[in-house]
């Protein structure tokens, strides 16, 4: 059985960023609402095996209602829970009840420090909300002298932010966040590429040539992911990864069934055999970093 899971609260998103297809409105998969019952059964399977839930996949995960019920069933049964967040639901009105139920880790994603470079990306989206929610509740966590959650401001490096990096450093100081991950874009496009791709290289994890780009090491014939992690959609499809979003190579839907029968199927074990014989035969996997390093650099506070 996997160590860790990614499992999605929701894939609806207030946000349209460029590079997410939630956001976008391009996902071909139904967009729906993780039910509280549904998370409830599948920890309960996995509560012995499991030390670790990303409590988020595709869109905004704080959209779900239940989230809180959800975060502290999990924890319950001694599982740590990670959520990522563009901070837009967390303010200065419910930042109490947020703290009441926090996450061991809050992953805050702000790539602007202006109003200006935030939008290009964070379409729909405010700095201002989302600085003002952030700085919200770490004023609030330390007022009320809490360990949780843990606060990581992840900013993703693009050209029209990248000239902000030592800024960020400063303002991330100020706002006494406990981690900065700066973090190479992906994208899905050559187009999206000469938009948002970073003027420096070394921010990069792509080169561009003949009207094209490619990750910059040679791809592998191995995927250690799919031997640790798997991923479960809001409405229990099994997919392999992180990196398929749409569900394309979808293993099996849930749908009453017990994880530990699908993690072990044929299916599953055919695809694993596919990657380990010929990765780059998986389209997703063409535009996978597993294995590289796509974090800049991390900086504890």
């Amino acid at each position: 059985m996997p160590i860790s899971y990614s499992i999605e609260p929701t894939n609806y998103c207030n946000l349209q960023c460029p590079e997410c297809p939630s956001g976008l409105g391009t996902l071909t998969r139904p967009l729906g609402l993780l039910k509280q019952d549904d998370f409830k059964k599948l920890v309960d399977e996995i509560k012995d095996t499991a030390f670790y839930i990303q409590l988020f996949f595709q869109g905004e995960p704080y959209i779900n209602k239940n989230l809180p019920e959800m975060i502290r069933y999990a924890q319950s049964k001694n599982i740590y829970i990670s959520i990522s967040t563009n901070g837009h639901f967390i303010n200065e009105k419910n930042v109490n009840f947020v703290l009441d139920n926090a996450p061991d880790k809050l992953i805050f994603s702000v790539d602007g420090l202006d109003e200006e470079s935030y939008q290009k990306y964070r379409v729909g989206g405010s700095f201002k909300q989302a600085d003002e929610g952030l700085r919200s509740l770490i004023k609030r966590k330390k007022e009320r002298m809490l360990k949780k959650p843990f606060v990581e401001f992840q900013f993703i490096v693009m050209k029209q932010n990248e000239h902000q990096i030592e800024e960020v450093k400063k303002y991330c100081k100020e706002a006494g966040v406990d981690k900065i991950v700066f973090k190479t874009m992906q994208i899905s496009s050559y187009e999206n590429a000469l938009k948002f791709l970073p003027s420096n290289k070394k921010y990069r994890r792509y080169t561009l040539e003949n009207h094209s780009f490619k990750i910059k090491k040679e791809i592998k014939n191995h995927c250690f992911a799919l031997w640790r992690t798997s991923v479960i959609t809001w409405d229990g499809r099994v997919v392999p990864c992180c990196f398929d979003k749409d569900a394309v190579n979808e293993i099996e839907i849930l749908n009453g069934k017990s994880f530990s029968n699908v993690w072990s199927s044929n299916e599953y074990s055919n695809f694993r055999n596919k990657i380990l014989s010929s990765r780059k035969s998986v389209p997703m996997c063409t535009n996978c970093t597993e294995g590289l390093k796509v974090n800049i650099f991390e900086i504890e506070q």
